[in-house]
């Protein structure tokens, strides 16, 4: 009999110690952002704010066509390699798989895939309710 609550006092021990949690998340970060590709700050429409997001492929030699973006727009690069050309400052950037980029406030760019490959992209847009956020360059 004094076998018994021994066997007990063991079993109730050691059932936490056996019992494991079940993995917990991991949060990478990314990146943190105040300004934009071109250095301006972020700022956010006034009132209400629809966010729209998109996924964006480009085949291997296409081209995003030179454009603007009235409101705030986020990239995080899924596939692949961009060259960001900023038609206005004259500012080249290469983005990768993996890399996030705020994309700069009403300055004309485009963007081309690398490596002979296509690329894909999530894209976030911040914009007032209503409004397409890229505006194409007239030829």
């Amino acid at each position: 009999m004094k076998f018994l609550p021994l066997a007990a006092a063991l079993v109730l021990i050691a059932a936490p110690a056996a019992a494991q949690a079940p993995p917990g998340s991991v949060a990478k970060p990314v990146g943190q952002f105040n300004t934009t590709m071109s250095g301006q700050p972020i700022l956010l429409p006034q009132g209400p704010v629809q966010v729209t997001v998109t996924e964006t492929s480009v085949p291997a030699g296409g081209l995003i066509a030179p454009h603007k973006h009235p409101f705030p727009r986020y990239a995080y690069i899924m596939e692949g390699a961009l060259k960001v050309t900023n038609l206005d400052t004259g500012t080249v950037t290469m983005l990768k798989a993996g890399d996030f980029s705020v994309e700069a406030l009403d300055q004309w760019h485009k963007a081309e895939p690398q490596d002979g490959k296509g690329a894909k992209l999530l894209v976030i847009d911040q914009t007032t309710p209503g409004i397409v956020n890229m505006i194409r360059k007239a030829p």
